[in-house]
């Protein structure tokens, strides 16, 4: 069995064009006939295994469960990691530098990821206001393996057009495999920064170990 350009791009949660690139840098395991490529699945489990990619070809096929258990917010912090000093004087240096120190994020894929977030803030702003943005792509990126929200503290403050003009200090980045993930924390995360205190605390660069203790404090108000 073998799968097209359009349903690997699919499963993926890549753009067609980024396929295309590792194609002709040898990265991928394709088979050409006249112009189309295909891509054996046994190969490619065996290429996604080979770089920690999830490559769940049937995953998009089954029916979504109500059961199926969602990630609190902490555990997705947890996944994705706290930054200190992220460099960058503009919006696009800024979440290069952030997508550099998240080690989850497969090298490969971080040149695609970083388009996909720029075109989300093209279209509007993620910036929310309190020196605060929550950068995100608009489709769910399928080769994670989980989901993971990164928190980074800018070295210096950024321009971002954020609702209240105010430039942005720390950023919540949200990546996802499926789109129910993202809706559960982007929820979770809106409730924990309506708390002044919280997002005062967060101007504060505060240890990690604290934050983590607020947020979880929080999650757990958030579901009354």
């Amino acid at each position: 069995m073998e799968l097209s350009l359009f349903e690997l791009s699919k499963y993926l949660g890549v753009e067609q064009n980024t396929i295309e690139r590792w194609i002709r840098q040898g990265k991928l395991p394709v088979s050409q006939k006249g112009s189309v490529y295909h891509f054996p699945i046994r190969d490619l489990k065996k290429w996604a295994v080979k770089h920690n990619i999830s490559l769940n070809l049937e995953k998009q096929s089954l029916p979504e469960r109500e059961t199926d258990p969602l990630v609190s917010l902490s555990k997705a912090v947890q996944n994705g990691g706290l930054y200190f000093d992220i460099p960058g004087d503009d919006v696009k240096s800024v979440l290069t530098a952030c997508l550099e120190r998240i080690s989850k994020i497969p090298k490969e894929f971080k040149t695609d990821l970083l388009t996909r977030l720029i075109e989300r803030e093209q279209a509007l702003s993620t910036g929310i206001g309190n020196a605060i943005a929550i950068p995100h792509p608009r489709v769910p990126l399928g080769y994670l393996n989980e989901p993971l929200v990164a928190i980074c503290f800018l070295e210096t403050p950024v321009e971002y057009q954020a609702m209240d003009k105010q430039p942005v200090e720390v950023l919540f980045l949200i990546l996802c495999p499926d789109l129910k993930f993202h809706l559960h924390l982007l929820s979770t995360l809106s409730f924990c920064l309506r708390d002044k205190s919280f997002t005062q605390f967060l101007k504060s660069r505060p240890d990690p170990k604290i934050l983590m203790e607020k947020i979880e404090a929080l999650q757990t108000l958030s579901t009354f």
